[in-house]
């Protein structure tokens, strides 16, 4: 099952699409994200992102920090390099 995922930097965009989980740092341990995921906002800490996407390809990125939210519709990440 997937979800529709956003990732931002403050300069571009990083990954917009479906994707089936979102791995990323936050400030109380690591979380992954998935499909009918509980919502939440979370900051997140320096780390590693880890995205995988629909087609089952993986993105790994280095952060220094950022925000997380999942609503109902989607998975919104804010990311800081």
């Amino acid at each position: 099952m997937n979800f529709p995922l956003r990732v931002f930097a403050i300069d571009r965009e990083i990954f917009v699409g479906d994707a089936k989980s979102l791995t990323v740092p936050t400030t109380t341990g690591q979380i992954q994200i998935l499909a009918e995921h509980t919502p939440l906002v979370s900051i997140l800490k320096e780390g590693e992102i880890i995205i995988e996407s629909a087609d089952g390809t993986t993105q790994k990125l280095p952060i220094s920090g950022g925000t997380v939210e999942v609503t109902d519709t989607e998975v919104v990440a804010l990311v800081n390099f």
